[in-house]
């Protein structure tokens, strides 16, 4: 005849069952709640597609160059555990710190020359034409605000007469103040653009658009001179961009950016 069931046993049992269904039923929201943090992926991919070469420089380094290592040492003696491990760290640090330097870099402030733009006009007094060029300063941060920013003329080669006391202030396009601004701030993503250089069309001499008054704004001459432009401001490393000014053969002005 059969023996009753243990009471103790049965417990016993049934409390592990319990145990089992809660572990599991946690176990289950936990995998459930890391499986819906991929519902980015899509974008992820989108904003990884530019720094995609970064990334794989970081883990080609971090983890192809170890285990290139690793396979040649393979042929002669078993890695080590330690060998293995410091490979498979190297590859997440490596690919981790690309990942972490693109965003770092997206968000810091920054000074960018972007271009040199044309504007032809005609001189209302003489009916002359002329053309003058102005260029773009982009903040290319996303989040920071670049304070004090300045834009100055930093030098002119060759020399020119009564202009060698630089760096001197440029114009900021439509700035109508009193007097002329010499700082402004440039909000993330934010452009300004600065008036830097105009002359007749065929002329003979092109003039600088700084805001100094009562000085000398004029290069004589149709050969070609490089002016060197400086972009300072608070917290922010400082830019140089050098410009080729000249007439061509037929007369005209130009302005281009190295």
């Amino acid at each position: 005849m059969p023996h009753p069931p243990n009471p103790i046993a049965l417990e016993i049992v049934g409390g592990i069952v319990v145990v089992a269904l809660l572990a599991f039923t946690k176990t289950r929201r936990w995998l459930k709640a890391r499986f819906k943090t991929f519902d980015l992926v899509p974008e992820y991919f989108e904003a990884m597609r530019p720094e995609f070469s970064d990334v794989f420089w970081g883990v080609g380094v971090g983890a192809g160059l170890p285990f290139l290592i690793y396979a040649l040492y393979s042929q002669f003696a078993y890695p080590t555990p330690f060998v293995n491990w410091m490979a498979i760290l190297g590859a997440v640090f490596l690919g981790g710190y690309y990942l972490w330097r693109a965003d770092h870099v997206r968000l810091q402030p920054k000074f960018v020359i972007t271009q040199v733009l044309a504007q032809p006009w005609t001189d209302q007094n003489n009916g002359k034409a002329a053309m003058g060029y102005y260029f773009e300063v982009v903040n290319t941060s996303e989040t920071t605000t670049i304070r004090d920013a300045q834009v100055e003329l930093a030098e002119i080669t060759p020399l020119v007469e009564n202009l060698e006391w630089l760096p001197v202030h440029l114009i900021q396009k439509h700035d109508r103040s009193e007097p002329l601004a010499k700082t402004f701030d440039l909000h993330p993503g934010q452009l300004k653009h600065i008036d830097f250089v105009s002359a007749y069309q065929r002329g003979q001499q092109f003039t600088v658009l700084h805001l100094v008054s009562n000085v000398n704004n004029q290069v004589v001459g149709r050969d070609k001179r490089r002016l060197k432009v400086t972009v300072t401001g608070e917290n922010v490393p400082s830019i140089s961009k050098w410009f080729d000014v000249y007439f061509d053969q037929e007369g005209y002005f130009v302005c281009e950016m190295e």
